[in-house]
C-alpha cells in the first residue's frame, strides 16, 4: 500500500510526533533507523527567552502521564528551530521527511507567516501549525472569523504546504469546515489534553498537559469530522498499541503519529507499530537511545522523572 503526507510519498504510516523524540539530532536519528517514515520536530516560535521558564516535570500515573514544563522549556526559538531544521537535513536520511513545527499563542499573520517563510527559504515542503497555545483564547465567533484571515493568508503568502494541528478547545466540525474554506488540504491530530491533576503530584495549574489512552476517543472524534470535510489527516493522540494505530488508519488517517507509546519504551517499540514486513532485519545500538534526552551524551540531567521505572 501507498502512503503519502501532501503529496509526498512515504515509506509507512509512522510518523513521530512533535515531542522529546524529535528535539535533536541524536534522537532524530534514532527515529529514522528505528523505521519512522517522517517527523514533526520539536516547535519552534519567534520570541525571546527571558530565562524565567520553569523546566519538564513528569509524572506517571495509572493510563498514560503527565508532563509539566512552561512555553520556554518546550517551545525553541525560531533560531533555535532553525537550527535544528538545517541539521537534520544534513544529518537524516533524505527518505525521512522532516516536518518544522511553528508554534504562538496569537491569532496575529506576522507570529506565523515569519517563522513558515524562514522554513520554506530553508526547503521545507510541508510545515505544521502547531495551534496549542491557541486553546487559552476564547473561542467566540470572532475567533473562527480571525482564524480564517490566518489560514487564508498563510495560503496564500506560502508555497509549502501547511498542517495545522488542532487542539481540544477547537470545536472540531467548526473549525474542520474552516480550515476547508481556507484553502487547507492536511490537517494534524490531536494536542494534548490541558489537566489540573491532583494536587498531591506537585504539578502546576496551567502548565501540565496528560498524554494516555484517554485521548484516543478524542482523536477518532476529530478524525472522523476531519475526513467528511476532504482533509487529508495525519492523526495520534492517545495511541497505545498496535490496534490502536489500525483503529486510525481503518477509520480514515492517512498518517499515524506517535510520541508517548515511544517514550514509555524506546525506540526500538517502534517494530510494534509496524508491519513486520516494513521492519528492517537489524536495529543498531542506536535504538537504545533514551528517548527523553541526550543525557547521557554529557548533557545534564533535568532530573524530569520520565526515567523513573514505572
Amino acid at each position: 500500500m501507498t502512503y503519502t503526507l501532501a503529496n509526498i510519498r512515504m515509506k509507512n504510516y509512522l510518523t513521530a510526533s512533535s515531542s522529546p523524540l524529535t528535539e535533536s539530532i541524536e534522537r532524530l536519528r534514532c527515529c529514522y533507523e528505528a523505521g519512522f517514515s517522517s517527523a514533526i520536530l520539536k516547535s519552534s516560535a519567534a520570541y525571546v527567552k527571558t530565562g524565567t521558564g520553569h523546566g519538564r516535570k513528569i509524572v506517571y500515573v495509572k493510563d498514560g502521564y503527565y508532563a509539566d514544563a512552561s512555553f520556554e522549556r518546550e517551545i525553541l526559538t525560531l533560531e533555535e528551530g532553525i537550527e535544528l531544521y538545517k541539521e537534520a537535513v544534513k544529518n537524516c536520511p533524505s527518505d525521512m521527511l522532516l516536518i518544522p513545527s511553528v508554534s504562538a499563542s496569537s491569532l496575529e499573520t506576522e507570529k506565523w507567516l515569519k517563522p513558515c517563510s524562514q522554513f520554506e527559504l530553508y526547503g521545507a515542503p510541508l510545515i505544521q501549525l502547531d495551534f496549542f497555545y491557541l486553546g487559552t483564547l476564547e473561542h467566540d465567533e470572532r475567533f473562527y472569523k480571525k482564524l480564517k484571515i490566518l489560514l487564508v493568508k498563510l495560503v496564500q503568502g506560502l508555497d509549502c504546504t501547511i498542517m495545522p494541528k488542532l487542539n481540544l478547545n477547537f470545536e472540531p466540525e467548526r473549525t474542520c469546515k474552516v480550515l476547508k474554506e481556507s484553502g487547507i488540504k492536511t490537517v494534524s491530530l490531536l494536542d494534548s489534553m490541558r489537566e489540573i491533576p491532583d494536587s498531591n503530584l506537585g504539578l502546576r495549574e496551567g502548565t501540565t498537559s496528560y498524554f494516555g489512552a484517554r485521548q484516543l476517543p478524542y482523536t477518532i472524534k476529530y478524525l472522523k469530522i476531519a475526513k467528511q470535510y476532504g482533509l487529508e489527516v495525519c492523526a495520534g493522540g492517545g495511541v497505545t498499541s498496535k490496534n490502536d494505530v489500525d483503529l486510525l488508519l481503518a477509520t480514515g488517517a492517512d498518517m499515524v503519529q506517535v510520541a508517548s507509546y515511544i517514550l514509555n519504551r524506546d525506540f526500538r517499540a517502534v517494530e510494534e507499530l509496524l508491519d513486520a514486513k516494513l521492519c528492517s532485519d537489524t536495529r543498531s545500538d542506536i535504538t537504545k537511545h533514551n528517548p527523553w534526552c541526550d543525557c547521557e551524551n554529557g548533557k545534564k540531567c533535568e532530573k524530569c522523572g520520565a526515567c523513573v521505572p514505572h
